[in-house]
């Protein structure tokens, strides 16, 4: 994948975008007829936010949900109803955010995006906080992709709208074939009209476009595909697989059946790239595939848990399972020190604490003395007009 010279990866300013009822129910019955074992999750079949735990949900009553009226009007009528679901909802990044990918970019932001996207957004197309993950997802994948060849082919399980599509569309072009897999209808079905409308220019087909059948990547910049269609339609191999934010949120049935697409359709010295809480909705176990070698693992701004790792794989034709322990447990011991207050004191002392913790609490009594100084002026000069 080479980058076009475009470095917005939002161009365009979508509307609110609403569901033809007749059209969304298409897909769910596809999903109910054809899904099978891969049918999403009760939390995906109702669109909440996983604040329940797996084991909350009944699956039945959730098929019937999806299936209904008040579950369309509710949930998946219009497309900002499931915002939460897939990013955590549509609010700006907060100033704390935004340095914090400021400071983990600010000397990994090979492809230059940093500034024209962040400070100097100047079109009025807002940036959420998930634009800035896809911000540090592009460069990642850009530094760790074997691949350089003019074309590069990219599958990505669990796109939600179209999120990452639309950034790596807009940064790489035609440079970068990319396919959507999904096993949630609403995804399926919104991914396609806001792709549409986001990056017109692209060459886009739905499984579920006149022609869908006919998936050919020559033709085409990015595909959508039910995830049980997807098998039966591929013949194509993958320089980079993806999976972002919703392995996190499946059984441990659809974890161990995804890493084994991911290794089935991933060509020699592909990149994987999986970025999930392992403390959330799913507390099951990450099979990763033994030939897969572990490049980068490690918690960044996306982290909203305490182990919430980005981790960076090549699949290879050795066996890296023991190289890929030990590096795992190395996170997991970086993970244990933070929890550890006794041993973060022994290891900084309580001289290094001291200085800094008075630091902060001065600039933040300042800070609230500023506001209050303001105000009082504010006061004084309205009662004297």
């Amino acid at each position: 994948m080479l980058p076009q010279g475009n470095k917005r990866i939002k161009k365009r300013l979508v509307p609110e975008l609403e569901a033809d009822q007749k059209e969304y129910l298409r897909l769910v019955e596809d999903m109910v007829r054809n899904g099978r074992d891969l049918i999403s999750d009760p939390n995906w079949l109702r669109g909440d936010d996983r604040s329940g735990a797996p084991d909350s949900y009944d699956k039945e009553k959730a098929l019937e949900f999806a299936l209904s009226q008040e579950g369309y009007q509710e949930k998946f009528s219009k497309m900002k109803a499931l915002m939460k679901a897939w990013i955590g909802g549509t609010e700006p990044p907060s100033r704390a955010t935004v340095l914090k990918y400021r400071r983990f970019l600010e000397r990994s932001d090979s492809l230059g995006l940093w500034q024209p996207n962040v400070e100097k957004n100047e079109d009025g197309i807002p940036l959420l906080q998930a634009d800035l993950g896809s911000i540090m997802d592009l460069n990642l994948l850009y530094a760790f992709a074997a691949s350089k060849r003019s074309v590069t082919l990219a599958l990505e399980v669990g796109g939600g709208y179209g999120r990452l599509a639309e950034a790596a569309f807009n940064i790489f072009g035609g440079s970068l074939k990319y396919v959507i897999v999904d096993a949630v209808p609403a995804s399926l079905y919104y991914s396609r009209k806001y792709l549409s409308l986001a990056c017109p220019d692209a060459r886009i087909k739905s499984f579920y476009d006149e022609g869908g059948e006919d998936f050919d990547l020559e033709n085409l910049d990015i595909a959508i595909i039910p995830s049980w269609h997807f098998e039966r339609l591929n013949r194509f191999n993958y320089d980079i697989c993806m999976n972002i934010e919703s392995m996190q949120e499946m059984n441990q049935a659809h974890v161990d059946y995804y890493l084994g697409l991911f290794q089935s359709v991933a060509a020699d010295g592909a990149t994987i790239y999986l970025s999930n809480a392992h403390d959330y909705y799913f507390r099951g176990v990450f099979n990763i595939p033994k030939n897969w070698q572990r490049l980068f693992c490690g918690n960044t701004p996306r982290s909203w848990t305490p182990d919430h790792p980005t981790e960076i794989f090549r699949k290879t034709s050795e066996d890296y399972s023991i190289l890929n322990t030990a590096a795992e447990s190395a996170y997991q011991y970086g993970l244990w020190l933070q929890k550890d207050p006794e041993d973060f004191i022994i290891r900084n002392g309580y001289k290094a604490m001291i200085s800094p913790m008075l630091e902060e609490t001065a600039r933040r009594v300042k800070s609230k003395l500023g506001v209050r100084s303001r105000i009082r002026r504010y006061l004084t000069r309205s009662r004297e007009a």
